[in-house]
């Protein structure tokens, strides 16, 4: 579709006055099929040749050639150029392309020998892995899918929040009353009760902040006894995450958490320093003034000598750069952090560092309305465990109805369902908007939901397997005569394209929105028309079709994170 596209932007840009570029900022898709598949308005040639704009249509209906172009018609309708796809065309292009790419299909080489960093997820050590880090980690590992299909080489860090001072309550709460058994039977729960317990005993007692103080220097001071409790904590945590992750089907290439820039700090400010940046406030903070820019100064160490997070993301992204040289660093974290972020980019910008406009806040907004049943927001992996039994119930409603095969292997299908439901539910919308979260629409079989997506899908493997034929190379494309047909194909040719635009927005609802738009529209065309028991070369020539949208899905289905199920 995009060759045609460019194939009509330069065609329209050498007939008139206009640049390619003007040509393609106007060009629109009509909002009904009858209208052509894009229409060009001819109001902004009408005002500099000062005629009416239809006069001017219907002049460059006479005068433009579609030969070669994939279009078979243009029709002139009152200001407006519609243009018709030669659709036959299209049909045997996109049919034999699918089936020939499979897998490949809607993948590219445009990033290819270029690195692209992505700092996603990021759950503190020995705090809930909670369903806030839920959007980051559905956001960050489909862009890791999606900038691999384009041809990059992505990196995928975890920043864990693995150093601060709520490690020295840690320390002091176990040193005080340790449990072994509890820690190793569920360390992230025992010890975030440790510090939830100690920070409500430290408000009204200082010598219990005192002794948290004290248990944090010696950690800093790398104290073997602090130093080996910290990385067992820490070790225990991260197994516990990588549960979770395993889950979702995702791996990181680092963790790389705060802690792996402690040494890095005086670096930073040294560089600051020599750059002519830092200065020193009233108070001997230290910062970087970012008036001209419109933000508040950039604080980098505080007057006690304790960096913050600004500091470390600055030694983060100097660090990455240097090593990994990538073409974008990408941070998958909430909107509240925007300003941050902002005052992080400018300085090292101010910095000097050209590739610092390769760096970009890929912000999200909130989860809203997420509870379990004990109506309570909880750890993610109560959230996931809630999802697999809500729809272990649903697939065992849809069986008794008849809707669903009897003797799959539930529990792994409602892992694969409630898992997927919770991805499509993040993914269907875009990143910055609040997610209003209802567990009746996500685990839904009808609508915009997982369930929707992987049922199709699974309808569709269905369809292959109950005609015994296989899908045939050479069919006859041009018995594909109907309106859905041709709708699908259209639908078909756009994957690739969507998949460039997810990239290049960071934004993976494009591609959930997509698939809902094919689904819909496979669904159309399997109610009002027959495959199995067709003519025997309409048959042919629908399995290929109804194929490559199995294809498609899939592909899909596989960038968002969510298993393509072959039955339900």
């Amino acid at each position: 579709m995009r060759t045609r596209r460019l194939k009509l932007v330069d065609l329209l840009a050498r007939a008139t006055s206009l640049s390619a570029e003007k040509v393609a900022s106007l060009l629109e898709v009509p909002p009904h099929p009858e209208l052509g598949d894009f229409a060009f308005p001819c109001f902004l040639l009408a005002r500099g040749e000062k005629k009416d704009p239809a006069q001017i249509a219907a002049r460059l209906t006479r005068e433009l050639e579609l030969k070669g172009t994939g279009f078979r018609a243009l029709e002139a309708r009152g200001g407006y150029l519609n243009f018709f796809l030669d659709e036959l065309a299209l049909a045997d292009e996109v049919v034999s392309g699918i089936k020939r790419e499979r897998d490949n299909y809607g993948t590219s080489t445009q990033g290819a020998g270029q690195a692209v960093v992505i700092d996603y997820s990021s759950p503190n050590i020995a705090k809930p892995f909670h369903i806030g880090h839920l959007r980051s980690t559905v956001i960050g590992a489909a862009l890791v899918r999606i900038y691999r299909a384009l041809g990059y080489r992505p990196i995928g860090i975890n920043h864990l929040g693995d150093w601060g001072t709520q490690f020295g309550m840690i320390l002091a709460a176990y040193k005080a009353n340790p449990d072994e058994d509890m820690l190793l039977h569920d360390p992230i729960r025992y010890l975030l009760d440790l510090y939830t317990g100690y920070q409500s005993r430290a408000e009204s007692d200082e010598s219990a902040r005192e002794d948290a103080r004290q248990w944090f220097k010696r950690l800093e001071d790398g104290d073997t006894e602090a130093v080996g409790l910290w990385q067992r904590f820490r070790e225990l945590s991260l197994d516990e995450f990588k549960r979770v992750y395993e889950r979702f089907g995702i791996r990181f290439d680092y963790y790389t958490g705060e802690s792996f820039y402690n040494d890095r700090m005086d670096d930073v400010i040294e560089r600051v320093r020599d750059a002519g940046l830092l200065e020193v406030g009233e108070d001997g903070a230290e910062m970087v003034r970012l008036d001209e820019g419109g933000m508040p100064p950039c604080l980098l160490r505080k007057s006690d000598g304790a960096t913050l997070y600004a500091t470390r993301d600055l030694a983060g992204a100097i660090y990455r750069a240097e090593n990994f040289h990538p073409a974008k660093i990408l941070y998958v974290v909430g909107t509240p952090q925007e300003l941050h972020f902002r005052q992080v980019f400018q300085v090292l910008k101010l910095l000097g560092y050209d590739w610092a406009d390769g760096l970009t806040h890929v912000k999200f907004g909130h989860v809203r309305g997420m509870s379990t049943r004990r109506g309570e927001v909880v750890f993610l992996e109560d959230v996931l465990d809630e999802a697999r039994a809500r729809a272990r119930e649903k697939i065992e409603d849809n069986i008794a109805a008849g809707k669903l095969d009897a003797g799959l292997d539930n529990e792994e299908l409602a892992e694969a369902i409630g898992i997927g439901a919770l991805i499509a539910s993040d993914l269907k919308r875009v990143r910055e908007r609040d997610v209003v979260f209802d567990w009746d629409q996500v685990l839904n079989f009808e609508g915009e939901t997982g369930p929707y997506l992987q049922y199709t899908h699974a309808r569709i493997c269905g369809i292959l397997r109950k005609s015994n034929a296989g899908v045939k190379d050479n069919v006859d494309v041009s018995l594909l005569a109907e309106p859905e047909e041709a709708a699908l194909v259209k639908h078909l040719a756009r994957y690739p394209e969507v998949v460039e635009q997810a990239g290049a927005d960071n934004e993976p609802s494009l591609i959930t929105g997509y698939l809902f738009e094919i689904s819909k529209a496979f669904n159309i065309f399997y109610i009002r028309h027959r495959v199995i028991g067709s003519e025997e070369k309409l048959k042919e020539v629908r399995l290929a079709l109804v194929d490559a949208v199995r294809q498609v899905l899939r592909n899909g289905l596989l960038l968002l994170g969510i298993r393509p199920l072959e039955r339900m």
